[in-house]
C-alpha cells in the first residue's frame, strides 16, 4: 500500500518539472518611457553598474556622445547611460536575483544589436534591435529610443551583443522572481498527502 501511495504522490512532481518552459514575449513603446514594475530593482548608471548584480568586464557608461561611436540620442537629459561597443560584445549582466521580467530604455535602436536572455547557463530567448523597432513602429537605422519590455520566463543572465558600433541602453528595471501560488499549493498538499500516509500506518 505504502509503494502504491509512493507512486501516486511522485506522479504530480514528475508533472511539475516536466512542464515546458515558458517563451519570453516583448512589447516596445518609441520614446522615453519607464515601467516601473511592482517590485522592480533599477539600474540607472546615475552612480556606476553595480545595482542588479555582476557586469561581466564591466560595461562602459557615459553621459554624451563619445566621438560619434555611441550616443544616446535623447533631448531630455536621462543622465549616465550604459553602452558596449563591438570590441565589448557579448557581455553579460549576471542577476543577483533571477527575475522574470525586464525593461529598459533602448537607444539609437540599430538591427545589428541583440539582447539574449539565459537561465543556468541555457539561452531562454533572444530578441534582435529590428523585432524592438518594429514593436515600437520606428526605424532600426539608429535614428530612434523605444522602451522595451520583456517578460515571460525566468532569467538570471542578460547578455548585450552587438556586431557593429555600439549598443546603449539606460533604466534598466528587473522585477524578481514571485513564489507561483500553485507552488505552495502543491507543497502543502504533498506534505498533507505524507501526513496522512503516516497516520495510517501507525494504525494498522
Amino acid at each position: 500500500m505504502n509503494k502504491v501511495f509512493a507512486a501516486l504522490a511522485a506522479l504530480p512532481l514528475v508533472a511539475v518539472l516536466a512542464a515546458p518552459a515558458q517563451a519570453m514575449t516583448a512589447s516596445a513603446t518609441s520614446g522615453i518611457v519607464d515601467d516601473p514594475s511592482a517590485g522592480s530593482l533599477l539600474e540607472d548608471f546615475s552612480v556606476g553598474t553595480d545595482a542588479l548584480g555582476t557586469w561581466v568586464s564591466g560595461v562602459g557608461y557615459a553621459t554624451s556622445d563619445s566621438g560619434g561611436v555611441h550616443v544616446l540620442p535623447i533631448s531630455v537629459g536621462t543622465g549616465n547611460y550604459g553602452f558596449i561597443t563591438r570590441e565589448m560584445s557579448g557581455y553579460s549582466l549576471f542577476l543577483d536575483k533571477s527575475a522574470t521580467s525586464l525593461g529598459l530604455l533602448w537607444g539609437t535602436i540599430d538591427s545589428y544589436n541583440t539582447i539574449e536572455f539565459w537561465n543556468d547557463g541555457g539561452l531562454v530567448q533572444s530578441f534582435s534591435g529590428s523585432t524592438i523597432a518594429g514593436l515600437a513602429g520606428v526605424s532600426d537605422n539608429g535614428s530612434a529610443v523605444a522602451y522595451a519590455n520583456f517578460s515571460g520566463a525566468v532569467f538570471d543572465q542578460v547578455r548585450f551583443i552587438t556586431t557593429s558600433n555600439s549598443f546603449e541602453f539606460d533604466n534598466i528595471r528587473v522585477a524578481p522572481t514571485p513564489l507561483p501560488a500553485a507552488l505552495g499549493l502543491f507543497g502543502s498538499a504533498i506534505v498533507g498527502m505524507g501526513a496522512f500516509g503516516l497516520r495510517r500506518r501507525r494504525q494498522a
